[in-house]
């Protein structure tokens, strides 16, 4: 997808139990959520960048950095339940590309963005099948302590297809998979980079789905599309950014940024 022609929406809420009102903690200059539209603006698919928030600050603060900003309910229990109200209030089309943004990723390579989108579009399918799929992004892991903490999302695919670099998501976990019984390294690991890219009649049918067990169990929301049986396409890139969960994480991601921009 070269075209600028998605939406990039940024779910925020100010109730984070870690990190209360961590979309409005300015130490850089600016809001968090701010940081984070300016990422998403960047990207080449992208052509406008929208916040779903139940937060009148969060909206006033990003409309005063000229981003755009829809109010949703406050009783969503995930971003993409967020993003479907957010769809129907903006009056989206169902062909509309839409790329579901993290609102603590503030460092996100917009390169990760298209990646998603590109996820969305590629794989070639047969006549008459469904048009309910999503992209996403898998990056493999460079620190092996990774593959053990439950923190991080980890994903089990099929085969690459050689040409774009994507493949179809199996399997997602906090649990250590792929399993390496015999220490072969046959299979490499790959981190869940969580961000998704569907169509406007996609994320309205996704939340319309009840939850299910596993999505249950492993508190992963990708899992209730897989277990109704609807396909996920992953891009596999590299990248090494993460989202902020804690203050202390904040506060590195501060010292980044001013580290970077003491000589401009």
């Amino acid at each position: 997808m070269a075209k600028k022609q998605a939406i990039a929406i940024i779910p925020a809420r100010m109730g984070a139990t870690r990190f209360p009102g961590k979309p409005l903690a300015s130490d850089t200059g600016l809001p968090m959520i701010v940081h984070v539209c300016q990422q998403a603006a960047k990207a080449a698919s992208v052509a406008n960048v929208v916040v779903a928030t139940d937060s009148i600050e969060i909206v006033r603060a990003v409309k005063a950095h000229g981003h755009d900003a829809v109010m949703t309910g406050a009783h969503h229990d995930n971003g993409t339940s967020r993003l479907a109200e957010a769809v129907r209030t903006m009056g989206l089309r169902d062909s509309q590309p839409i790329v579901n943004v993290q609102g603590d990723e503030p460092e996100i390579d917009p390169h990760i963005i298209d990646a998603a989108l590109l996820a969305l579009t590629t794989r070639q399918q047969p006549p008459n099948t469904t048009p309910l799929r999503l992209g996403t992004v898998a990056s493999p892991m460079t620190d092996p302590s990774q593959h053990n903490d439950p923190n991080i999302v980890k994903v089990v695919t099929g085969l690459i297809e050689p040409d774009t670099a994507t493949a179809q998501a199996l399997y997602f976990s906090r649990a250590p998979i792929p399993y390496d019984r015999d220490h072969n390294a046959a299979a490499r690991p790959l981190r869940h980079v969580g961000i998704y890219a569907y169509s406007g009649m996609a994320l309205t049918h996704y939340a319309g789905l009840p939850p299910t067990p596993l999505e249950q169990a492993e508190k992963l929301e990708q899992l209730r599309w897989l277990e109704h049986g609807l396909p996920i396409q992953a891009a596999i890139r590299n990248t090494t950014h993460q989202g902020i969960d804690t203050p202390e994480q904040y506060q590195a991601f501060v010292q980044r940024y001013k580290d970077a921009n003491a000589h401009r």
